[in-house]
């Protein structure tokens, strides 16, 4: 369940940005490796963005996304390299995620978002793309955390 405007689940979800020397993180938890992965996804937006993503305006839309990967580092950057690309082919910006599988090796969701119109509507950094470095992913039975650097 989310909600526009905010990253779904409980109160307990949420991210924080990570201070690098020359590049950017996120450090993301949830009650869920979903939940975990979607404030990860948000906080990706939120750098590019230079804001949150729900207050971005553009025509909604909804897709399915769905990556594979082996282990739970490979699925995390194969989420979040495929919610980029989709980003930068397309300027669509997810700000609803309704997860249909989460764990190695596949990650599936139907994203609810809308598609940039205007580049004017981004201004953070550009994100070029998502690291193994410093990676780090803890699921544990009632919270996951996320750890990611981008390459900016």
């Amino acid at each position: 369940m989310s909600t526009r405007g905010r990253v779904p689940a409980a109160s307990d979800t949420g991210f924080a940005f990570v201070e690098h020397t020359a590049d950017i993180g996120v450090r993301a938890w949830g009650p869920t490796p979903a939940a975990a992965f979607a404030a990860t996804a948000h906080g990706m937006y939120a750098i590019t963005l230079g804001k949150e993503p729900a207050e971005t305006t553009g025509p909604t839309i909804e897709r399915t996304v769905t990556v594979s990967g082996e282990t739970w580092p490979d699925l995390l950057v194969n989420w979040l390299a495929e919610l980029l690309f989709q980003f930068s082919v397309e300027g669509v910006v997810a700000y609803e995620y309704e997860f249909s599988a989460c764990a190695p090796p596949r990650c599936s969701a139907t994203i609810t978002g809308i598609a940039i119109e205007s580049e004017d509507q981004v201004a953070g950094g550009e994100i070029k793309a998502v690291t193994y470095h410093k990676l780090k992913i803890d699921v544990q039975p009632e919270c996951t955390t996320v750890q990611v650097i981008f390459d900016i």
